[in-house]
């Protein structure tokens, strides 16, 4: 029975490593990414949204309160026809005042909800990142074991034709095993 494997190139080995080394990269970078966008939509919903909303409403309402004046001098002026068109403004500007209150409260609930809804989705991240920081490389560690080992193979199996059965001199049997050190069960004897 033929024992000897027949290995004519570790460079299918080598690419896969090498792929695999370069996807080892590319996991930590994806997940380093994630974390940093969670961290930057924290400060956008914190810090950004929120001087958005709170300085919207404040120019809104400054706004409503000029319009409720003008309104109400228009009225003491008894001047009807420009009364409609303000109140018209003083009804969009209230409009425009509780979708903006009503926004700004949406955004205190994400503020407040935030790290609770988020929480649970990097802990996931947390698997990867631990696979991609000790089990991808323990990985590319044993393949470049498997590599060494299997090209140590390549150079001390016979070459030029000689048979796997056969010792360094064109021996059979196990003399010529004997001679390399090993049985025909590939352990030292």
């Amino acid at each position: 029975m033929d024992r000897q494997a027949k290995v004519t190139s570790v460079d299918a080995l080598t690419a896969f490593r090498a792929s695999l080394v370069l996807y080892t990269g590319s996991v930590g970078n994806a997940v380093n990414g994630v974390r940093d966008e969670v961290r930057r939509m924290r400060t956008w919903l914190q810090v950004d949204q929120k001087a958005y909303w709170g300085g919207r409403l404040k120019r809104l309402r400054k706004q409503l309160e000029q319009a409720e004046a003008e309104l109400f001098t228009s009225r003491l002026s008894a001047m009807t026809s420009h009364s409609a068109a303000r109140q018209m403004a003083v009804t969009r500007l209230r409009r425009m005042v509780r979708e903006s209150e009503e926004r700004a409260r949406e955004l205190q609930k994400w503020i407040r909800n935030y790290d609770t809804l988020v929480e649970p989705l990097l802990k996931k991240l947390d698997g990867i990142q631990h696979f991609a920081t000790h089990d991808l490389p323990k990985a590319a560690s044993s393949l470049a074991q498997a590599e060494r080992t299997l090209d140590d193979y390549t150079r001390v199996a016979p070459e030029g034709g000689v048979e796997p059965g056969t010792g360094a001199k064109g021996q059979s049997g196990e003399e010529g095993l004997h001679s390399e050190g090993r049985s025909e069960k590939g352990e030292d004897e």
